[in-house]
This record gives structure tokens, sequence and C-alpha cells, in this order.
């Protein structure tokens, strides 16, 4: 299965397990991503301009920057010769820096209109990968253009990418950052997600972690919303009690702290993730 606390590493020919979580330390490549039939010194061009093996873009690492030639050589002029299913993966996953992470979108889009694999798990990985890096709007660039990406989030994915949203919005002081959260929190149709409890909890705890009044009417929209659903975490109601009681507004507290006592309200699952060999989730 794959398992967002481990690195990349083998474990037996089908199966890996990777984390996007973990700064990669080794720069090691990985067995069979440079193949022998792929020149050492490549240099070649596409529609999307010139590529040089030995001339890596400012903020590149060069052995990333290799895997990244090598993989868009074989996807753009020579798609008979697959490159390996886990290459886009791994160059998200071990990306430092945002150019690294813009060069892996680069390759996303022809490694998509190649149908090579992209899975439920491509999408935790960018998101896992632009949290860890601070750069938010990668990952919501992917989202915005489904048919040119084709991720395919689950709403853990969403949900967790959405309170990331909010706390960079209370860290930056940025409405426009929540903006940025609501926005993901539409994409749930979009997508075919159904919308759940940790969809509604997320966004509500996005907008608790900004101090503005706007964001507390915020709050209290999806709140409602979601309560009128049933869809609505513990962890929501308890921190929209303690926040009403900081405001002095007792009764709106006790409401919440009451609805947060129900067990028809379910609490965030603590587990990360995991997805098997084929890129799907496990539950």
């Amino acid at each position: 299965m794959y398992s967002f606390r481990s690195l990349l590493k083998p474990q037996s020919p089908l199966l890996w397990q990777i984390s996007p979580l973990a700064r990669l330390l080794s720069t090691e490549i990985p067995k069979n991503y440079l193949l022998d039939d792929i020149p050492s010194h490549l240099v070649f061009k596409t529609a999307r301009g010139e590529y040089d093996s030995s001339k890596p873009r400012a903020g590149v690492r060069p052995e990333i920057w290799q895997v990244f030639v090598s993989t868009l050589y074989r996807v753009e002029l020579v798609p008979t010769k697959r490159p390996k299913k886990s290459a886009l993966h791994w160059l998200v996953m071990n990306a430092n820096s945002r150019e690294e992470l813009d060069m892996a979108v680069e390759l996303h889009e022809p490694w998509r209109m190649q149908m090579y694999t992209i899975t439920q798990a491509t999408a935790q990985i960018w998101s896992e990968s632009c949290i860890r890096l601070n750069q938010p709007s990668v990952f919501l660039h992917l989202l915005l253009d489904r048919w040119r990406y084709r991720l395919l989030p689950i709403s853990y994915t969403l949900a967790r990418f959405i309170r990331f949203l909010g706390s960079i919005a209370a860290q930056d002081n940025k409405e426009s950052v929540l903006d940025d959260a609501f926005r993901v929190f539409a994409l749930y149709p979009y997508y075919n997600v159904p919308y759940d409890a940790a969809a509604y909890g997320a966004l509500v705890e996005a907008c608790l972690a900004v101090g503005s009044e706007e964001a507390w009417r915020r709050a209290l929209v999806a709140a409602e919303e979601a309560i009128a659903c049933d869809l609505v975490t513990r962890e929501a109601l308890e921190l929209l009690a303690a926040r009403s009681g900081e405001r002095g507004e007792a009764q709106m507290a006790e409401r919440y702290a009451a609805l947060a006592a129900d067990p028809k309200f379910p609490s965030m699952p603590k587990k990360e993730v995991t997805f098997n060999r084929k890129g799907d989730p496990v539950y």
C-alpha cells in the first residue's frame, strides 16, 4: 500500500511505500528511472521549448532535472518506450522548491495527454508536496483545470488542503486565501466527490483560523448549513463553542457544545489515508 509516512523505496516488485510528508535526504535516483537506451546527455525540443539534460534550470537540482528530462523525452518523443509509472510521483514527492514543483507541473500535462497512470494517490502526493513547501497556488492551479491535469482527489485530500488554506490565511492575514478555501470546497461536485462531515468541518475550521469578523460570519454560515445536513465534525463544533464563549455569546456557545456532544456528529479521522498499489484509497 502507499503510506504517507515512509520514504520512497521498493518493498517488493508490486509494493511501494511513498511519503510526500518526508523530505528525501538522499538524491539517489531509483533503479530504472534513467534507462540505458536513453543517452546520458539529452538535447531535444518540444512545443514547450528546448531541453538539455546538462543544463538544469535555476532552482532545480541536477539529479532531479535529469529524471525530468529523461521522463519528458520518453513521454513526448518516444511514447512507445513508456517511462516508469512512478516517475511523476517521484518528481512531485521529492520537489524541494517552487521551481521543482513547476517543473513537475510541466511534465504532468503531457503525462496526462498520453494517458499514463494518474490515480487518486497522485492528487494526494501533489497536495502534500504543496503543503510541505508552502505553495498552495500550485495545487489550486492543478485542481481548477480538471481537463488538463485530470486529478482524482478524494475527500481526505480536499479537506486537508482546505484546512491548510485556513492556516495560511490566518498566518498571512489574507481573506483572499480563505476565498481559495471556499473555491476548493466548491470543487467537490466538480470532481464527483460527495460532501461529508470532513469537508464541512475543514471549511469551518479554516474560517475559525482567521480572526476577522467576516471570517466568523462565514464560519457560522458554513456551520449552520453543515448542521442542517448532519455533516460536520465534532472538532469543528467544539471550536465553534469555544470561540462563541470567547466572544461572550453564552447561548450560542451552549448550543454548539451540546451539538458537539451528540454522537451523530463524528470526530475527524485520526489516521492518514493509505492507498493500494493501484493508487486507490483503502479505508
